[in-house]
């Protein structure tokens, strides 16, 4: 607009300094009309192109103050039609006024209350966009040391960061995780004492009774028994608090590490047959996963019927490995009591031993991002299966 005013003033000074300097009649009617300048009389009244014109009281302030004139003196006013035409009161006479052409604005005009409200629309879905990300990101971290304190791992500190309530809710958690780590080694101490401590009485015992007098057999057997169920029992207290967490993962045969668990266990039994499916390399925690396939296997031999099955293939982009057996099964409201540390079955399923198995295999199948289900069989028997993700690493 300053810009505008000073054409405009510039414009009329020129015209008005051609009347003073005495310019030829048709010299000067050629200046104006190439600068499109026209003096108007309003003696006998405004034309109709003036009256309709709009005046701009902040352009008349701006042009008086470029002429150096009063504001009084002078006018401004803009008409819109073929052109665009700027009415300039002279300031020298009352009744006449310069008419001065332009052509109309072409191009991209936007009226100025979008552009605030578009800049501040933006401005605010930035805004709302960091305040989210603010408070989003350490959700996440949580979220996921939430999920990882569950499968029994320690995520580590979180950095305490963001907003004040984000801050103090981290800061809690923090707290809540190292004590559950405390709380967690504390159980482990305790069950590997007990355990270790176990023993030394036991083996003394054994050793005593491999003493006792022949016509004291029966009763010499009996003890040996109870003492090897014993040792088996602390066996799985051991199995149960070294699940394997702190080793690390390898990439390998699946196959072969099922070929390896069969051949172990076909000591106690040569009526179990394997079913080899193509299997993809995949990273897993040998010991582990040799002590999850172990257990399922010696639990099918303890507790059930052989023939036995050990059957590995891909389905849906999970690796699978179920055991078969024909037993007589599991009623379907105690399977998932089974998982649970000291758990048995019924009577049909049920023997010696500390209930440690399955809770020893769903710790280890949830390391590996896993889970282990129990199936009836239609043909009777039961499926023991576990799924592990191709996907779980990233």
């Amino acid at each position: 607009m300053k810009q505008l005013v000073q054409l405009l003033s510039s414009d009329v000074k020129t015209a008005l300094a051609m009347q003073h300097e005495g310019v030829p009649q048709e010299f000067r009617e050629q200046i104006l009309e190439q600068q499109r300048v026209q003096f108007v009389s309003t003696r006998m009244g405004e034309p109709r192109q003036l009256r309709e014109a709009k005046p701009y009281s902040f352009l008349t302030e701006a042009l008086a103050s470029s002429l150096g004139v009063a504001e009084e003196r002078t006018e401004m006013r803009v008409e819109e039609s073929d052109k665009i035409y700027y009415w300039i009161k002279s300031p020298e006479h009352s009744n006449v006024w310069l008419r001065i052409a332009t052509e109309p604005f072409e191009g991209f005009y936007i009226h100025p209350p979008i552009v605030y409200f578009s800049v501040i629309l933006l401005l605010s879905l930035l805004g709302g966009w960091i305040f989210t990300k603010q408070i989003s990101r350490p959700l996440r971290r949580l979220e996921f040391a939430a999920r990882e304190i569950g499968r029994g791992d320690n995520p580590g500190q979180l950095r305490e960061e963001g907003l004040e309530e984000m801050v103090t809710v981290t800061r809690a958690f923090n707290q809540m995780a190292r004590n559950v780590q405390q709380l967690e080694e504390d159980r482990n101490l305790l069950l590997a004492g007990v355990s270790h401590d176990l023993r030394t009485p036991l083996t003394r015992i054994r050793l005593a009774t491999e003493f006792m007098p022949d016509e004291d057999a029966e009763v010499r057997d009996g003890i040996v028994r109870d003492t090897e169920d014993m040792d088996q029992i602390i066996s799985q207290f051991i199995s149960f608090v070294r699940d394997g967490r702190d080793e690390r993962e390898q990439k390998g045969d699946l196959n072969a590490l099922v070929e390896e668990c069969v051949n172990s266990t076909k000591i106690q039994t040569q009526d179990i047959s394997v079913e080899l499916g193509k299997l993809p390399q995949v990273a897993f925690k040998p010991l582990a996963l040799k002590r999850l396939i172990t257990n399922l296997i010696t639990n099918a031999i303890k507790y059930a019927n052989p023939p036995l099955l050990v059957k590995t293939e891909l389905v849906d982009q999970k690796v699978r490995i179920s055991v078969f057996d024909n037993g007589q099964g599991i009623d379907e409201e105690e399977i998932e009591r089974l998982f649970q540390p000291f758990s048995r079955g019924n009577t049909a399923r049920s023997g010696g031993g500390s209930g440690l198995g399955l809770a020893i295999v769903r710790r280890i199948a949830e390391m590996h991002r896993g889970r282990v289900t129990l199936h009836n069989r239609n043909e009777g028997g039961l499926e023991a299966r576990f799924e592990m993700p191709l996907t779980r690493f990233r």
